[in-house]
């Protein structure tokens, strides 16, 4: 990964937190001013390793942290060493210290996923805590940006291990979230691809299938009825799903799914007020 980040339009929103003024520093690489601040006074965990980062090249706090539980906090830091990647990435100037942090995150990412599968076994049927539920989805929406940080580092091994371990937390609580999932799972398969296993590819694209093909059924049942933002994007991801099962094995055996889809994709969404037709029926 040689290719140095800079701050644009579409980098500079990760930044426009409620820790702005420490970014702002880190980008703009005022180490002097930003030690002067810490550890602020209603400063917390990151604040100490902020400080040990830039006073010693290491932090034991980071070492020793135990982000594998999920705990009220937990998530919101992973999501803040994600964005000291992206800064130091675009400082330039301390990589030793990118390279800890990012090593650190490889590290403890493949035990955080597996303990939020062991969490949510049998999630939705089995009760899981609103903590739990939403420290998760913060996590996988901070693989979210990993990936995206990856992307633009170009790292196809580091991508691959984003994604993968991002679509496991989908399938752990999002399963319900058609649009989620169909996403999520398309993307992993694209990765497996680009990684050469072709097999691997195919059993992400037939899951996809598997799990949203019974969504074309009410749209063919409703030819009046178009697809909202989310149905948009469930129904792209299946069609994606069938085109490369297809392609993958040298079949057309969907293509006149395909061009179902796309006529679906091509109706106006109007939104239906159920609540007027049961006060008409009242009437």
């Amino acid at each position: 990964m040689t290719n140095k980040l800079t701050l644009n339009d579409e980098l500079k929103p990760l930044f426009d937190t409620d820790d702005k003024q420490l970014w702002e520093l880190i980008l703009e690489n005022k180490t002097d001013e930003l030690l002067s601040l810490l550890p602020r006074e209603d400063g917390d965990i990151l604040d100490d390793i902020l400080k040990e980062l830039f006073t010693e090249g290491k932090s034991d706090t980071l070492g020793q942290y135990d982000f594998v539980t999920l705990k009220e906090g937990n998530a919101t830091l992973f999501r803040n060493l994600i964005r000291l990647i992206f800064a130091l990435d675009i400082n330039g100037s301390h990589e030793a210290i990118r390279h800890l942090v990012t090593d650190k995150l490889s590290d403890m990412i493949p035990d955080i996923v597996e303990n939020i599968q062991q969490v949510t076994k049998g999630y939705p049927m089995q009760k899981v805590s609103d903590v739990v539920i939403t420290e998760t989805a913060m996590i996988r929406a901070s693989l979210n940006t990993l990936s995206y940080y990856y992307r633009l580092k170009e790292d196809l091994e580091a991508l691959h291990f984003a994604i993968v371990l991002r679509t496991k937390i989908t399938l752990a609580i999002m399963r319900n979230y058609k649009n989620v999932l169909g996403h999520d799972m398309v993307e992993a398969a694209k990765v497996k691809e680009q990684m050469g296993d072709t097999e691997a590819a195919l059993g992400f694209y037939n899951v996809v299938r598997d799990n949203l093909k019974n969504e074309l059924h009410w749209f063919v049942e409703s030819p009046e009825m178009g697809p909202s933002e989310e149905d948009v994007v469930m129904l792209q991801s299946l069609k994606e799903a069938y085109s490369s099962i297809d392609r993958l094995s040298a079949m057309s055996q969907f293509a006149e799914t395909c061009l179902l889809i796309d006529e679906i994709l091509g109706r106006e969404y109007v939104e239906y007020d159920f609540d007027a037709e049961d006060d008409e029926d009242e009437d």
